[in-house]
């Protein structure tokens, strides 16, 4: 089984099936391109995504306000390549670590529906989700996506359930599964190893393993406060 560090190398490797597992309903992008667009009456035009990915979000959102100043951010390359063939010429894609980039611009909302950070309602706590161990690492990404944000700009995560093994049939006879492993926890963080298999008639037609971590609640409320972040509200 392929285990990977490079955050990139890991989304490029299943590229070819992110879509179809992606559009099985397990994922609001249509909920969250509403929010988006319902924020934007008040002038909020320039949009931001972290984690663009295949642009599945970002083609929801073009249809409600094609009007956007969009960019897209993504460290995988060949994730981009077929957000651009979704959205043809609208908005502008850049390849790009969010906890490094530098878009020389500042937007009105950030998004990260799923890609980079999401809210992760766990029993009666929500924890932040994300793919780094380092608490140091994280603050760095979310002080740099608030250089992004214009003084009174939002940010925007999804909210997700927590993570369980489970298996699920896709069209074209590919069953997708995953396998959940916890393999850590301190007071701050706990750790998963998620396994990924898409398999037809038997065969494995890809498989990836994934470290994921939970910053727990209070963690996470005083991370986002060191990064210059205060709450507003759930919807």
């Amino acid at each position: 089984m392929n285990k990977y560090t490079n955050i990139a190398d890991y989304y490029d490797s299943f590229t070819d099936y992110y879509d179809l597992l992606m559009t099985q309903g397990n994922y609001d992008y249509q909920g969250m391109a509403n929010a988006v667009y319902s924020l934007m009456k008040y002038g909020q035009k320039k949009i931001l995504e972290l984690g663009v990915g295949t642009g599945l979000f970002a083609e929801k959102l073009l249809v409600l306000a094609p009007e956007a100043k969009f960019t897209g951010v993504d460290i995988s390359s060949s994730m981009l390549n077929i957000a651009r063939k979704r959205l043809g010429e609208w908005g502008k894609l850049v390849e790009a670590d969010i906890y490094d980039m530098n878009l020389e611009e500042t937007f009105d909302i950030a998004v990260s529906s799923r890609g980079v950070w999401v809210i992760s309602q766990r029993g009666d706590r929500t924890d932040l989700r994300n793919h780094t161990k380092d608490i140091d690492e994280d603050i760095k990404g979310l002080i740099n996506v608030a250089k992004h944000l214009r003084q009174d700009g939002l940010f925007l995560l999804s909210v997700q359930g927590e993570h369980k093994s489970h298996q699920q049939n896709l069209p074209t006879g590919i069953v997708y599964s995953q396998e959940i492993e916890k393999i850590g926890e301190n007071d701050e963080i706990e750790s998963i190893e998620k396994s990924y298999f898409f398999n037809k008639d038997g065969e494995i037609l890809a498989q990836q393993t994934l470290n994921l971590n939970y910053i727990k609640q209070w963690k996470k409320e005083e991370i986002m406060e060191q990064a210059g972040f205060s709450f507003v509200s759930v919807d």
